[in-house]
């Protein structure tokens, strides 16, 4: 069975399916899965982005996909800068839900990879382009 930075899969996959239930209904029995996710995306690079990864592929609607990108992706580039980013980047080429995704997350402007987000949403046409991005902040996107 795949370890994921120290986790086994069936752990991650537990997680994982606990947090969207908890999105999609809201119960305080499966809020601890909130908290694991933040944990796991503050404690170690690689096991956030396994996490972020497994989340994105879980979401079933636009407005699920918009809760885990303005969350985990966005503290996951907000704690890991340009590592998250390289990342991302590696994974988003031709991905475009992860695109889609990364469209949704705000920066302040005083990020150090505000610019460098800027340059991927204009890479994948969010920018300039003729996408709509999943979110749009004025901070980000002036």
């Amino acid at each position: 069975m795949p370890v994921y930075a120290g986790v086994m899969d069936s752990d991650l996959l537990e997680v994982a399916n606990t947090y969207t239930r908890h999105y999609k209904q809201r119960s305080d029995d499966d809020f601890w899965a909130w908290q694991e996710v933040q944990r796991m995306i503050k404690t170690d690079l690689t096991q956030g982005w396994s996490i972020v990864q497994l989340l994105l592929e879980k979401a079933d609607s636009q407005e699920m996909l918009g809760y885990i990108a303005a969350g985990p992706l966005e503290d996951f580039v907000d704690i890991y800068g340009d590592a998250a980013l390289d990342r991302i980047e590696n994974a988003s080429g031709t991905d475009e839900r992860m695109q889609f995704a990364l469209s949704g997350i705000w920066l302040e402007r005083e990020s150090p990879v505000l610019m460098r987000w800027r340059a991927l949403m204009q890479k994948y046409g969010f920018m300039g382009g003729t996408r709509e991005p999943l979110s749009k902040h004025p901070d980000c996107w002036f």
